[in-house]
């Protein structure tokens, strides 16, 4: 702010105590000006703080404001400060409110906290190495129209590159959130690797998560990178496992929900998360996990949109109501979901890439019963003895994926599944 103005009113020299609260939780120290210095020399005025990278390279500016004030306010300043001090990235703070900004490539957007060295340092290397604009980087680099993949000449399918140019395109509109809406057996995860590769040559993101609400999914996941992705080391954290190594980290969102904030995943560690089968993934403590990276939100689902569906339940198309709002991609007057990239199964039937199916409703005895299995996550570092788990089915399943709610089970026997 000015020099002229008073830069210890109540208001603000209370938000500058939260701040340096957060600042300290995310990794920094305060005191040690290599990093962290304060009423730094700048424009017409001082930056209020200007954080630094190991070699001391000014990383962002932070700009503090007092709590009644709204951060986003104080744009205009905090820019003409980092451009004179040659920062990439903006923080907008009053202590309650957070505004992170690369302000030479969108507008600022809100953040749930302050980003720590780790979380800065790749994202001011991306911009770096980036030849030219991101436009630019991504227009130098061919579609994968051919590539071996487990031993096979493989020909890219014509729905992927199109959901590969959907990416980009929304990626260059500064879009922060996608849902790509894929048949089952159309190969999401294969187009995903497929799109981690072309945006990691681009320079558009460093380290990216793929999040999967199974271990089994994820496990089937992390060979497909280690297969298609062999020059970028993917890590699969499970079972409470920790590890900050790997530009493609693995897991689910247990495992990742406990390893959030202080010694771990930073609020910008990640430049991109994947959620594969994201409408199972959106609601409660899901969510805030989710909610916990600033990062670039991309949704893999085969659930189709309510509108096609008039024969699903009030709850069900609230779910997929919700998916389609969580990614941006909700259209309130036409009350219909507009993913990034739609492929459905009607498509892939038409055009001979998924066999033509009928529908057959069945009741199985372990719908009724549930069943009993040993927590493969529980016991998958060796640390504790398996978790044996039971669950009882409030719904029946049918094979187009439909439920009917069951309100008169009474009766349930245990199964238990050696």
């Amino acid at each position: 702010m000015p020099e002229n103005a008073s830069k210890q009113s109540g208001g603000e020299s209370d938000a500058r105590i939260v701040i340096d609260r957060l600042l300290r939780e995310a990794g920094w120290d305060i005191e040690d000006k290599s990093q962290v210095s304060t009423e730094e020399a700048a424009a017409d005025g001082r930056a209020d703080y200007l954080l630094k990278s190991t070699l001391t390279r000014p990383l962002a500016v932070v700009e503090a404001k007092r709590f009644s004030t709204d951060p986003y306010s104080a744009k205009k300043q905090a820019r003409d400060y980092a451009e004179s001090l040659l920062a990439p990235f903006v923080v907008l703070s009053s202590g309650r409110e957070h505004y992170f900004w690369e302000y030479e490539t969108g507008d600022a957007r809100p953040v749930v906290g302050l980003p720590s060295r780790a979380d800065l340092e790749p994202r001011a290397n991306l911009r770096a190495h980036r030849a030219g604009t991101l436009q630019a980087s991504l227009n130098a680099l061919q579609l994968p129209t051919r590539f071996r993949f487990k031993g096979e000449e493989v020909e890219a399918r014509p729905y992927q590159l199109r959901c590969l140019q959907a990416a980009d395109q929304a990626l260059v509109a500064s879009r922060r959130r996608m849902l790509f809406e894929m048949a089952t057996g159309t190969g999401k995860t294969l187009t995903i690797a497929m799109l981690f590769k072309r945006w990691f040559q681009a320079a558009a993101c460093s380290r990216v998560l793929f999040l999967a609400d199974r271990i089994e999914l994820a496990k089937q996941a992390k060979e497909t990178f280690d297969e298609y992705l062999k020059d970028y080391p993917s890590t699969l954290l499970f079972g409470g496992r920790r590890s900050l190594q790997g530009q493609i980290v693995v897991g689910t969102l247990e495992t990742i929900a406990g390893q959030l904030g202080e010694g771990g995943f930073g609020h910008g560690y990640f430049d991109l998360v994947v959620t594969d089968e994201c409408h199972r993934s959106i609601y409660n403590t899901h969510r805030a996990t989710l909610g916990h990276f600033d990062a670039i939100h991309i949704g893999l689902t085969a659930t189709p949109n309510p509108g096609e569906l008039h024969w699903i339940s009030a709850h069900e198309r609230q779910l997929v109501r919700s998916t389609y709002m969580f990614f941006d991609c909700w259209d309130s007057a036409a009350q219909e979901g507009r993913p990034t990239f739609a492929y459905a199964i009607q498509d892939g039937i038409k055009e001979g890439f998924l066999s033509p199916y009928q529908i057959y409703v069945a009741e199985s005895r372990l719908t009724f019963e549930g069943t009993t299995w040993e927590d493969d996550e529980g016991s998958a570092t060796g640390d504790a003895p398996p978790k044996a788990r039971t669950v009882y089915s409030s719904s029946l399943m049918n094979i187009s994926g439909s439920r009917k709610n069951v309100h008169n089970h009474t009766r349930a026997r245990r199964l238990c599944l050696q």
